[in-house]
């Protein structure tokens, strides 16, 4: 029975040794597991934060777009009011170098009429001149002669 009790011991003895054996390999191993599953966690938690990060930036930015649209529609309501304003002063401008253009012809027929109205007067104070001038003439010989005559009377008296 010794032998059997020494032997039962050596079978108790190992299977303790492989239990402490084996109960260490499994606490490493949960060491192990639970080293992994804490940079688990912090890689979750590392991956949490940056998404939650990357939402915010993508809010911020989906906001920024939203502001950039209204921007460009604000851009482009007030390049078509421009637009229509030049157009509406162009039109304006337009229609008075029209107007302008108009009277300027009117006074330059007018003027061109003056113009001939005045030199048919100019010539027509010419030939008044020509004919006065020469009816003086006539006038002159006359009252040279007259005057001939009349010397020539006193002179026989």
């Amino acid at each position: 029975m010794m032998t059997q009790s020494k032997r039962t011991e050596d079978i108790l003895s190992k299977q303790i040794k492989k239990l402490s054996t084996d109960n260490s390999v499994l606490l490493k191993e949960l060491d192990v597991m639970h080293s992994a599953m804490s940079d688990l966690h912090k890689r979750y938690d590392r991956a949490r934060g940056i998404i939650n990060q990357m939402k915010k930036r993508e809010d911020s930015l989906e906001e920024e777009i939203r502001q950039c649209q209204e921007e460009l529609r604000n851009s482009e309501e007030n390049c078509r009011y421009i637009s229509k304003t030049c157009d509406d002063k162009l039109d304006e401008a337009n229609t008075r170098i029209d107007m302008i253009k108009q009277e300027t012809e009117k006074e330059g027929v007018m003027m061109v009429a003056s113009i001939k109205r005045l030199e048919l007067e100019c010539k027509s104070w010419h030939s008044k001149f020509l004919d006065k001038e020469s009816s003086e003439k006539e006038l002159i010989a006359i009252c040279d002669s007259l005057m001939g005559v009349k010397e020539q009377e006193m002179d026989e008296q």
